[in-house]
């Protein structure tokens, strides 16, 4: 939510992810907040049968920003998905989320920025 509220204090019309898996979520999941404050969700969470026959509508983004996904990590595949996990600070609950809405506009995949990565770490994730 504070990521939320600080966008929403200068109102960006781009989100920039930078990192791995979690906080590639994080991002998702700010700008979901950012763009639809009113959002909730356990209502958006796996309310479908598969994820082209949605039971809930998921709501538009891209309105009031684009997603830049730039990973520094291999393995998730966050930054071209359309998936995000959230937990609910207050209960623990998590909420996976997924819908086509929620795949980053851009991906960025520089080697460089894993060069520095351990090496098993980066086995590791692929």
């Amino acid at each position: 939510r504070k990521g939320a509220e600080l966008a929403n204090s200068f109102k960006p019309d781009v989100i920039i992810a930078l990192g791995g898996g979690s906080p590639m979520d994080a991002a998702k999941i700010m700008w979901v907040m950012y763009e639809h404050p009113e959002t909730h969700f356990e209502e958006l969470a796996l309310r479908f049968m598969d994820i082209r026959k949605r039971i809930y509508k998921f709501p538009k983004m891209g309105v009031k920003a684009k997603m830049i996904a730039v990973t520094t990590t291999s393995g998730t595949g966050s930054e071209v998905t359309p998936f995000a996990v959230v937990t609910d600070d207050a209960t623990g609950q998590k909420y996976p989320l997924a819908d086509y809405a929620l795949t980053p506009d851009m991906a960025i995949v520089d080697a460089n920025l894993v060069m520095d990565m351990p090496k098993s770490l980066c086995a590791f994730g692929g």
